[in-house]
Parts: C-alpha cells; sequence; structure tokens
C-alpha cells in the first residue's frame, strides 16, 4: 500500500525523536495521528506535517501517565481513520537523579510513561494492527545495555521494554504483525536540555538540586533528523533491532556483557566516578 493510504501513530510527536519523525514521515506521504501532552507544540509540528506533504493529520492531546489515554488515544485514531498501519511508541522521560532522592512521583511517571503506556497502547492497537499486517516500532535505549548509576529507574524501563518488544515480536508473528526496538545512543544535546527545562533554577514543583546536563562529546551523538530517517526505514524494512549509533551502542552491549560476567569490575570502575558526582548534590531528604 502506498504512503497515502497507510496511517502512523506517533506518541511523543511534539519534539526530539517525535518531532522529527513526524516531518520525515509527512514527507513520505503518511497519513499521520499524533499525540503528545502540549497542545500548542502538537499542532505547531501538525501544521509543519501537512504543509510537508502529509494528506491528513490528526492531532490528541494526552498525557501518557494517566492510565486512560491509551484507550482515548487509539479511539480516536481508529474512530477518524479507520484502521492503523503503525504504531511509533516513542514518548519517553529520563530523569538522572540518585534513587534515594528522587521525587516519587517522577519515578512513577517514568515507569507510566516508558513502559505501561506502550504496553497498554499496543494491546489496544493489536486488532488493528492485526487486520492490515502492520507494524509496532518501540524507541527503547542503549542505556539498558548496561547498569549505569542515577540512571537506575530510566534504564529499569528502557530494559523492560526490550524484553517486552521481543517477547511480544515472537507473539504477534503467527498474525503477521512486525515489531521492531530502536536502540537511540545519545542524540545531540536534546535529552540533556530537556533536563535543564525539568529542573528549572528555584524550581519548587520538581525535587532540587538539578540534575547536572553535561553533553556528550559530538562523536557519541546521532542527528535527530539521521535517527528519525532510520526510524521511518522500519516501516517498509522492519529489523528486529535497530541500534543508533551503532559505533556507540555495541561497544556498550559488549561492556554491559562484561560487566555482567564480573560485576566487582564494574562497581570498582563505577564507584569513585559516584562518589564525585554525589558530592555535587546537596543534602536534602527523600522526595
Amino acid at each position: 500500500m502506498p504512503p497515502a493510504g497507510r496511517v502512523v501513530l506517533v506518541t511523543g510527536a511534539s519534539s526530539g525523536i517525535g518531532a522529527a519523525l513526524t516531518l520525515e514521515l509527512a514527507r513520505r506521504g503518511f497519513r499521520l495521528a499524533l499525540t503528545a501532552r502540549r497542545g500548542d507544540r502538537l499542532e505547531s509540528i501538525a501544521a509543519e506535517a501537512r504543509s510537508l506533504g502529509s494528506p491528513e493529520v490528526a492531532t490528541i492531546v494526552a498525557d501518557l501517565a494517566d492510565g486512560a489515554a491509551p484507550e482515548l488515544i487509539l479511539g480516536e485514531t481508529l474512530g477518524r481513520f479507520g484502521g492503523l498501519d503503525v504504531l511509533v511508541n516513542n514518548a519517553g522521560l529520563g530523569l538522572p537523579e540518585p534513587f534515594a532522592l528522587a521525587d516519587r512521583g517522577m519515578l512513577r511517571r517514568q515507569v507510566e510513561v516508558n513502559l505501561l503506556a506502550p504496553m497498554m497502547l499496543a494491546h489496544w492497537a493489536i486488532p488493528a494492527l492485526a487486520e492490515r499486517r502492520g507494524t509496532i516500532i518501540n524507541v527503547g535505549s542503549a542505556i539498558s545495555t548496561i547498569a549505569i548509576p542515577m540512571f537506575g529507574a530510566y534504564g529499569m524501563t528502557k530494559a523492560g521494554l526490550a524484553y517486552w518488544n521481543d517477547a511480544l515480536r515472537r507473539e504477534l508473528r503467527p498474525q503477521r504483525i512486525k515489531v521492531c526496538l530502536v536502540e537511540p545512543g545519545p542524540i545531540g544535546t536534546e535529552f540533556f536540555r530537556a533536563i535543564s527545562s525539568l529542573y528549572p533554577e528555584g524550581s519548587s514543583e520538581l525535587s532540587e538540586p538539578r540534575a547536572p546536563a553535561i553533553p556528550p562529546p559530538s562523536f557519541a551523538t546521532a542527528k535527530v533528523d539521521d535517527v528519525a530517517r532510520r526510524i521511518a526505514n522500519l516501516i517498509d524494512r522492519p529489523k528486529r533491532r535497530l541500534s543508533v549509533l551503532r559505533r556507540l551502542v555495541w561497544p556498550l552491549r559488549a561492556l554491559g556483557a562484561f560487566f555482567r560476567a564480573a560485576p566487582v569490575v564494574a562497581d570498582l570502575a563505577l564507584v569513585d566516578a559516584i562518589r564525585r558526582l554525589q558530592r555535587e548534590w546537596k543534602d536534602r531528604p527523600p522526595g
């Protein structure tokens, strides 16, 4: 079926990978259902997608931390388009922070957005995807390949997503539904700017102090438009697992396997770095 006849649902479409992927899919002529929390930014991306060639764009403002959101999103998508070809579970939230000091509400929110919402969206979408032999694309993270302190909660959700992704892929194969996992490495400084915005100076809404937003070196980052292009390619050329950047992700996977085989080495390698980092955080009670 040509792109103009196919419907793609993208979560977290208002920024980052989701916004770049939306515009890439629009250039290719797909019909789009877009969802995110921020309605103003979502409408702006939708308008740009229409100008780039998408024949039909629907926006659904929803918070994936709300347990009712997946049913709402799928209901509105199917009501508008009458079917679904691709579900892209892209929305994600990551907060680097010592676990003992983390805000409890934000810990729960990470689990809801990063893990439970993709599962529930897929559960609601499977009947429609089966009708069209569709595709589920789950955007995970290379961080799940190695246990990194300060990212324990975020890494746990992405590791759980990867496990579920592989189990679901095998389960849905008889129904001709493809299931793909994307493992992005660092992407520009986007993630780190997002962290800074979540922890603004003087914030009383979220835990203090701010997470240190130090961007990775340029050689270890991918361009968001390139990541979006490669994700879009999965629709017609699905892969079990797509790693971006390959030169960074696969060494991390190897290092993670080594650390699992020799955990004492991993502990010794990380303990001094973590002590130095924790000294940068102010003393405060748990969130």
